[in-house]
C-alpha cells in the first residue's frame, strides 16, 4: 500500500488483527496493540564448545522460524509468550529432540524442562552460550513451522561484532528449509557504533539469504517508546521512523527493486512492534512475569503465517 496519508491526521481507531499490514512501507494505519514491558532471556547450561555440537535438521519441508538479535533483546521471552499464545489457539509446541545428539545431557535437560519454562510466572535468566534449541509448532497433526532459539552473542555479539558464526548458524542458514528471519530491535539500544555494527551484521545475512527466504522486523518493549497511544494502539509509522532514525540504513539491504512493485511496496520486509508482556519486581530479587497484550501475538503470528504461506 502506497504511503498517500500523512499518519499525523490518521485516527487512532482498533483494526482487527486480520486488517493490519505489516509491510515496512506501510505505514499509513494503526494497530491493535498495547503497553508496559520490561524484557530478559532464557535456558540452561551447556557442554564446552558450541561448534563441537553436531545439529540434524529432519524436516527439510517445514519453514524454519529464526529468532535473530543480539544478547538480552528478549528472543526468549517472545518464544515464551508466543507459546503460550499458540496453545491457547490449540497448537502443539514442543523441542524437536533428534535437532542435537542423543548423547548430549545438556539437550536433553533443556527438552524435558520445555514446558515449564514455557508456563514460568517468572522472567527467564540470560540464555547460556550453549542452550540453543529447536522447537517444532504443529496444527492438526501438520508440522506447520520449526523455531530456532539461541543466545544473541551466536548472532551478534556487541563486544565481537565482526566474529564468524558458529557452526551450527551456518548449518542452519545451508539448509534447504525456507527460513523466516526474525530480525529483534529494540528502543535505545546501547551506543550508536553498537546499533552500526549491528546494522552491518543484518547487511551480511541478507547476503546470505535465498530469494524464498523472508524477514520481519520485529521491534520489542515497543512499551517502552512514546508511540503507545491509547491502551490497544501503537502509532506504527512512528515507531518505524524511529527504528530508521536509530539504526541508520537497517531496511537498505531489503530494498525492492522491482521497478513495478516497488511503487507500492518500498522493502522486501515486514515490521511489526511486540510486546513480551509486564514485568514485576518481587522480594526475591526475580522480577514476575504477566503475559502482554494478545492482540501482540495475534499481529506477529498472522504476519509469520503470511510468509509460511509464501
Amino acid at each position: 500500500m502506497p504511503v498517500t496519508q500523512d499518519p499525523q491526521q490518521q485516527e487512532q481507531t482498533m483494526l482487527e488483527p486480520t486488517d493490519v499490514d505489516t509491510s515496512v512501507n506501510d505505514v499509513s494505519g494503526q494497530d491493535t496493540l498495547g503497553t508496559d514491558t520490561d524484557t530478559y532471556s532464557t535456558t540452561t547450561t551447556g557442554t564446552s564448545d558450541a561448534n563441537s555440537i553436531k545439529v540434524t535438521i529432519s524436516d527439510e519441508k517445514a519453514p524454519l522460524v529464526v529468532l535473530f538479535g543480539p544478547p538480552a533483546c528478549g528472543k526468549t521471552m517472545t518464544l515464551v509468550r508466543m507459546s503460550r499464545f499458540l496453545k491457547s489457539e490449540g497448537y502443539t509446541i514442543s523441542p524437536v529432540r533428534t535437532f542435537r545428539p542423543s548423547d548430549d545431557p545438556t539437550y536433553k535437560s533443556m527438552c524435558d524442562g520445555f514446558d515449564q519454562l514455557m508456563n514460568t510466572d517468572y522472567a527467564v535468566e540470560s540464555t547460556q552460550q550453549i542452550s540453543f534449541m529447536l522447537v517444532e509448532v504443529i496444527k492438526d497433526g501438520r508440522r506447520v513451522c520449526q523455531l530456532l532459539e539461541a543466545p544473541g552473542e551466536h548472532y551478534f555479539d556487541p563486544n565481537t561484532p565482526h566474529a564468524d558464526f558458529p557452526a551450527y548458524v551456518n548449518t542452519i542458514i545451508s539448509s534447504p528449509n525456507r527460513k523466516i528471519w526474525m530480525i529483534m530491535v529494540e528502543p535505545n539500544w546501547k551506543n550508536s557504533s553498537d546499533r552500526k555494527n549491528y546494522v552491518a551484521r543484518i547487511t551480511k545475512i541478507k547476503t546470505r539469504m535465498r530469494t524464498r527466504d523472508s524477514a520481519i522486523f520485529v521491534l520489542n518493549k515497543v512499551d517502552k517508546t512514546p508511540f503507545i497511544g491509547d491502551y490497544g494502539h501503537v502509532r506504527t509509522s512512528s515507531a518505524l521512523n524511529e527504528v530508521k532514525n536509530l539504526y541508520p540504513g537497517i531496511f537498505t539491504a531489503f530494498k525492492n527493486v522491482n521497478p513495478i512493485t516497488k511503487l507500492w511496496k518500498e522493502y522486501n520486509c515486514d515490521f511489526v512492534p511486540f510486546q513480551t508482556g509486564t514485568y514485576t519486581d518481587t522480594s526475591s530479587g526475580k522480577p514476575s512475569f504477566q503475559d502482554g497484550p494478545r492482540e501482540y501475538c495475534v499481529k506477529l503470528w498472522k504476519c509469520i503465517m503470511k510468509k509460511i504461506r509464501g
